[in-house]
């Protein structure tokens, strides 16, 4: 189960101003959604590894709804995402995105058993292609 708050109003709301529009193009995003395992937050009693399980189970709906509505998997960009997740995860959540264009950025090397990838290493502002 799952919750969605939007700090927006809603879209049939006119705004006061032109500045009010402005900032309310260029504020961040302050959207809320909150996951939830047996009535329980997440956020407040599930593990880390738990937390970003559940978001990236959601990546991977959004990947399928994209895919059923225009035919053709959508780039997923993934920012740090495994360091939180156990090997078991991992290779879980890798099987699933097998067909699909990903970007990964990581802070360790991370092992991708029976798939194709490139992977590149930046150092001091210079990409270094790392063959695997």
């Amino acid at each position: 189960m799952f919750t969605y708050r939007t700090s927006q109003p809603p879209k049939n709301t006119p705004a006061n101003s032109d500045t009010d529009l402005v900032c309310q193009t260029l504020e961040t995003n302050r959207d809320d959604f909150e996951i939830y395992i047996n009535n329980k937050p997440i956020s407040i009693y599930g593990s880390q590894g738990q937390f970003r399980t559940s978001v990236l189970s959601l990546k991977i709906s959004e990947l399928q709804v994209i895919y059923d509505e225009i035919g053709e998997y959508p780039i997923l960009l993934l920012d740090d995402f495994m360091s939180e997740l156990d090997e078991k995860r991992r290779k879980s959540f890798i099987k699933f995105i097998d067909k699909v264009q990903v970007i990964i950025t990581c802070t360790d090397k991370i092992n991708i058993d029976k798939s194709d990838y490139s992977c590149f290493n930046v150092k001091k502002g210079k990409i270094i292609e790392q063959f695997t």
